[in-house]
């Protein structure tokens, strides 16, 4: 089955759908680095007169690593 994501709320939706499999590993690498690209372009949408898309893309990653470390590991514990 190919998910097709087009917007928040289609990434919303995938990643809802994940949580709910019973997936232990639910936000995984591939789950995070589409989050991550989501992430990176619409903070570019906003802010690209304010940062480097080299900020952009080290912010995305730190915000991403920041919720798989806050909010989804935490719970697995």
């Amino acid at each position: 089955m190919t998910t097709t994501i087009q917007n928040s709320n289609d990434l919303f939706s995938y990643l809802v759908t994940q949580a709910s499999s019973g997936t232990k590993n639910w936000f995984g690498f591939h789950q995070q680095r589409i989050a991550g690209i989501n992430i990176a372009y619409e903070i570019a949408k906003y802010h690209a007169d304010k940062m480097s898309p080299e900020e952009v893309a080290e912010y995305a990653k730190r915000l991403n690593d920041a919720i798989y470390d806050k909010m989804i590991k935490v719970d697995n514990k």
